[in-house]
């Protein structure tokens, strides 16, 4: 009896001893991020000998910059509040004058696809607007904001359950009006012959989620699409399991996220991407790696609590784009081409955006080029 309570009492305390070791290293790396900084250089070592035995440079063709764009701008949402001033001034998402200035920039950049905030009530400010315009080298596809979404019809916080009948039922007529609306246009992004469709905050989804983008897959296949999901899971939570499902996994931004340090922002990415790309790797899903120039958004601070800004001087982005670009991932299906999603080209209120303003001129969207190619 005595053996068996020791036995026990020890397996508590080696429990306590772990949890409390992991516990320890959380609060060094959320603090000093020592295992990414150790760590990085060896993964860029081990990636760059791969290339070498593999050819594998060799093998890309493209990294495809994704660029996420709004099309809700008008008078009333500048009035809202903004942390910059773009160079073609307060515009309307609407003006055919500005949506071939972005169409311009974006061709000139080396922005290759615009991934555009959809929900149904925006399908006016899409259509109508840049969706049906000659976009020449960019593309567009369609990111589903599920938390904007759910909002819309009561629910205004995460988690999303999809047991609840009302989220799944909503979420699949919201996908079959996507395929029957936008997936047959020329203008919709592809990866073989695959629209690609990214979804916002799936890491927020609890329930059967599985089984109903499951449903959603055979129902795209029914209209004769067979399409590249991209959840958005990649967070400081490492909630890894998430990971099945999707044919790549990548964030929008992990900047808001905790550990909250602004100026090594960049530091803490290596690690949280180093675990997750491993992640994906060994279950056959895809890495898109996420990149921010800046963020602010102050402006909005009577509506919602504000992280502290991150600046985004020049040499910091370009830091970053350097960095991130260790994290590319040659695509499964297309394993000539890998991706990078840039947040954002045009959300003005939260001070994230490349496109050129009177702040910052050309300063962010010409380094684009120079680390991720124009192709």
């Amino acid at each position: 009896m005595k053996l068996f309570l020791r036995r026990i009492i020890s397996t508590i305390l080696i429990v306590i001893i772990i949890f409390a070791l992991i516990f320890l290293l959380y609060f060094i790396e959320s603090r000093f991020f020592i295992l990414g900084k150790i760590s990085y250089p060896l993964y860029v070592s081990y990636n760059t000998f791969y290339e070498k035995m593999t050819v594998q440079k060799d093998k890309y063709e493209d990294t495809i910059v994704y660029c996420d764009y709004y099309t809700w701008h008008n008078e009333k949402h500048w009035q809202r509040g903004h942390s910059n001033e773009p160079v073609l001034g307060f515009y309307d998402s609407l003006d055919p004058e500005v949506i071939a200035k972005h169409i311009d920039w974006t061709n000139g950049y080396g922005i290759d696809v615009l991934k555009i905030e959809y929900i149904p009530q925006f399908d006016d400010s899409i259509i109508n607007g840049i969706f049906k315009k000659n976009l020449n080298d960019t593309k567009i596809c369609l990111m589903y904001d599920s938390m904007l979404r759910f909002e819309s019809i009561g629910y205004k916080n995460p988690p999303y359950d999809f047991n609840d009948k009302i989220i799944a039922n909503t979420f699949i007529e919201d996908m079959e009006h996507i395929a029957d609306t936008y997936f047959s246009s020329d203008n919709y992004f592809r990866i073989d012959n695959k629209p690609v469709l990214w979804i916002y905050v799936t890491r927020d989804f609890t329930g059967n989620y599985r089984e109903v983008i499951e449903k959603v897959r055979q129902n795209f296949y029914l209209k004769g699409y067979k399409v590249y999901l991209v959840g958005d899971v990649v967070f400081w939570d490492y909630k890894l399991n998430k990971i099945m499902g999707f044919d790549a996994v990548s964030c929008y931004s992990a900047y808001a996220g905790r550990p909250q340090n602004t100026a090594e922002y960049t530091e803490r990415l290596k690690f949280l991407y180093m675990v997750w790309k491993t992640s994906a790797s060994s279950l056959k899903v895809d890495f898109i790696p996420a990149g921010i120039p800046a963020y602010n958004d102050t402006c909005l601070s009577t509506e919602r609590i504000c992280v502290p800004p991150l600046k985004g001087l020049p040499e910091e982005f370009r830091y970053q784009l350097e960095v991130i670009s260790q994290f590319c991932d040659p695509v499964n299906i297309s394993p000539n081409i890998n991706q990078v999603s840039l947040a954002t080209f045009n959300e003005h209120q939260e001070g994230s955006s490349l496109e050129p303003s009177l702040e910052w001129g050309f300063e962010r969207i010409k380094q684009v080029p120079e680390v991720f190619g124009y192709n």
